[in-house]
């Protein structure tokens, strides 16, 4: 195989399939990225049996061909030489693979490919239809509410439902629930998977904000994605993930409106002292017309900040962890947010008007 490509172009395609590498030592085969030349293209593929990422990008193919080459090495020696300038990729018959750059020039021993695990095969029957651009946004809506833990694993993933012409993510870590919405470009009878966040997070990546409509397929457990920038496939999480239907509350005692863009500088400012504390402890004072943000730090002192609200209800004294709030936040768009809050001070954050996204907080501590 003998190829000539641009060595950016290859650079971030390895940045991008080398995410599916092993973390721990398995066997060699599986610490490789796999390489193919053929009809002016490069395709890269690297997979850990559980996640699978390929990547295609522009090559002059002089001479096709397909091999193993040890990834993290390969990654390391191209990210440091990768200019603007083209690279060299040519194999040998006694399997090495000769890799050269204007000023550079190196050799690695290459693995046999057909040693390498076959990707999972999709028939393409089951799958729901959606924007690049939506998937990419339900996507970063929630999954910063998954569980980081291992004591309950089905929360380590994102809950996907497409039914009729709607997508509904689930994530939480049993403090706070998200859940967003997005429109399915074509009508489905139902189909549910939860996917792992780590997948997510590379699928997050790999998605453009495009328009261009994407088939996400799921079956045999796993799910898998051909995107414009690349492709993923990943093993889902499995069993059943926990019934959410009567999490959030539906009465309130008080519902204030107010400016995202205020609260959210507002929230930073005064969450700067309790920033090193455990719980990152912030205390909103809810009035008729203005809510304080406070935090306190036995070390440096207070920090306090006064944010215009409209309330409707009774006033409302609570506590709660600043980051969860602030997570909602930053993945809001909107100008106004609704507060909602319930008997015993859990918080719902919603965008004033939509259904889109709806964030779900349980209180630090009571404050009388």
């Amino acid at each position: 195989m003998k190829i000539i490509v641009n060595g950016l172009d290859l650079s971030d395609a390895i940045a991008k399939v080398s995410k599916a590498l092993p973390v721990r030592d398995v066997a060699p085969v599986l610490e490789c990225i796999k390489i193919t030349a053929e009809n002016d293209t490069l395709t890269l593929y690297a997979t850990d049996k559980d996640l699978a990422i390929e990547k295609t990008i522009e090559a002059n193919v002089i001479v096709g061909g397909a091999f193993l080459v040890p990834g993290k090495i390969f990654g390391e020696y191209i990210r440091n030489i990768a200019s603007e300038e083209d690279v060299s990729l040519e194999t040998t018959d006694e399997g090495r693979l000769t890799i050269r750059s204007a000023s550079s020039e190196c050799n690695i021993s290459t693995l046999d490919v057909d040693d390498y695990p076959e990707a999972e095969q999709i028939s393409g029957e089951h799958y729901f239809a959606i924007q690049e651009c939506s998937l990419r946004e339900i996507i970063n809506n929630v999954i910063f509410a998954v569980a980081t833990d291992d004591s309950r694993p089905m929360l380590k993933g994102v809950f996907f439902e497409a039914k009729d012409y709607v997508l509904k993510a689930v994530a939480t870590d049993g403090y706070r629930f998200a859940s967003s919405k997005k429109a399915l470009e074509e009508r489905n009878d139902g189909i549910s998977a939860t996917v792992p966040s780590r997948s997510l997070n590379e699928l997050s990546k790999l998605l453009s904000n495009s328009e261009n409509i994407v088939k996400v397929h799921i079956e045999n457990n796993y799910l898998s994605v051909a995107a414009e920038n690349g492709k993923l496939s990943t093993r889902l999480l499995a069993g059943q993930y926990i019934k959410f239907d009567n999490i959030i509350p539906r009465d309130f005692v008080a519902t204030l409106l107010v400016n995202k863009d205020s609260f959210e500088r507002s929230l930073n400012i005064a969450s700067i002292m309790s920033r090193g504390d455990k719980n990152n402890l912030v205390r909103f004072d809810i009035e008729e017309y203005s809510m304080t943000i406070s935090s306190t730090s036995k070390q440096y002192g207070t920090a306090r900040e006064s944010v215009v609200i409209s309330l409707t209800g009774k006033d409302i004294s609570c506590a709660y962890n600043a980051r969860y709030v602030n997570d909602c936040l930053k993945v809001i768009s909107a100008e106004t947010i609704k507060m909602e809050f319930a008997q015993h001070n859990s918080c719902v954050i919603t965008i004033n008007g939509s259904d889109e996204v709806l964030y779900f907080i349980l209180p630090v501590k009571q404050i009388g």
